[in-house]
């Protein structure tokens, strides 16, 4: 199968790339970027199957040059509000199944409106196959079940998700502009959850830090993001990028943890490594690239993940799911 995947030198692409070069169902990669230099020194370091682009995916002409002969599309560009619904009605309108990593939620319009061009075209698609959205979907679809076939909790008891972070080692300049633009104010650490700094975001998931230089410099961007705004955001999000070296935070410090509970329940996923969101989005694309039924249209990440298939996942990347009860 031929795969394009896009945002290829950013933080999560780059893992992707790796996974996917590694692949045998995977005959050739063709790695996009804006920095085609990085893109190229990616693609010449991984395997002879990769070749490398330059594109600015913002711009359908541009991406629209790219997608013949490909069998399907995965995005690591961030943001959401930005790029992924330019990047998904191209890849439709040229008849292409595509995944994004989805950093951010999309409205309920733009999804029906992604919805209906996918199955126009007759071909599928997936949003959200990061860690938040992502494996949080897939925690909340498996995991939560109390094991003895008692139904889910309601959605409307479910605590909000979260994602938990190591600055130093997660996430790249688009991660960190999200989460700078969009923590509104200080919020109570989820149950089931590590120890942390814990923000809210304005869709209700939570963004979690270690305690310490990160949790301080994060605080300050939600004391200050009145006060200085949209610029103030943007200076904030550099420099966390610029000084996340020097943030020190305990030893035990997991890399990333994606989370969320309902009722009495929670489950959890680990992520050792810092590639599990891309793992995710290779897994995905794959599958849509090979196409093992005929859905079209915008479809669910758990219909398209199962339960098994999401714990042979995240063991692949060494990371391990974890389920429980809040304690009363």
């Amino acid at each position: 199968m031929k795969i394009l995947l896009l945002g290829a030198a950013g933080f999560t692409g780059r893992a992707a790339a790796m996974l996917l070069a590694r692949r045998d169902d995977v005959g050739e990669l063709i790695l996009v970027d804006y920095d085609i230099r990085d893109a190229k020194r990616l693609a010449k370091s991984l395997s002879p199957k990769c070749r490398w682009a330059m594109a600015d995916v913002g711009k359908p002409l541009e991406l629209s040059r790219l997608l013949e002969g490909i069998d399907a599309v995965a995005s690591a560009v961030g943001s959401c509000e930005e790029y992924e619904k330019t990047i998904l009605i191209s890849c439709a309108a040229s008849g292409i199944a595509a995944v994004t990593i989805g950093e951010g939620t999309m409205a309920a319009e733009d999804r029906r409106e992604i919805d209906g061009v996918f199955r126009d075209a007759g071909v599928p698609a997936v949003v959200g196959c990061g860690m938040m959205p992502g494996w949080t979907e897939l925690l909340a679809a498996h995991f939560l079940e109390a094991g003895d076939g008692s139904p889910h909790p309601p959605r409307s008891s479910m605590s909000p998700r979260y994602l938990f972070f190591s600055p130093a080692r997660f996430g790249g300049y688009a991660f960190l502009r999200g989460v700078a633009n969009g923590i509104t104010a200080a919020a109570p650490a989820p149950v089931g959850a590590p120890a942390g700094s814990y923000f809210m975001l304005p869709d209700g998931t939570r963004i979690g830090v270690p305690e310490g230089n990160a949790g301080t410099r994060l605080g300050w961007i939600v004391r200050t993001a009145g006060k200085l705004g949209a610029v103030g955001k943007e200076f904030s999000a550099a420099l966390l990028l610029w000084t996340r070296g020097g943030m020190m935070e305990p030893a035990d410090t997991p890399v990333a943890v994606a989370g969320v509970a309902a009722g009495d329940r929670f489950a959890r996923v680990g992520d050792p490594r810092g590639n599990l969101g891309a793992a995710l989005l290779a897994e995905a694309a794959v599958r849509l690239a090979a196409r093992p039924h005929k859905a079209t249209g915008l479809l669910p990440l758990a219909e398209l993940i199962g339960r098994e298939e999401a714990e042979e996942l995240a063991a692949r990347s060494g990371a391990r799911i974890v389920r429980g009860l809040i304690p009363s």
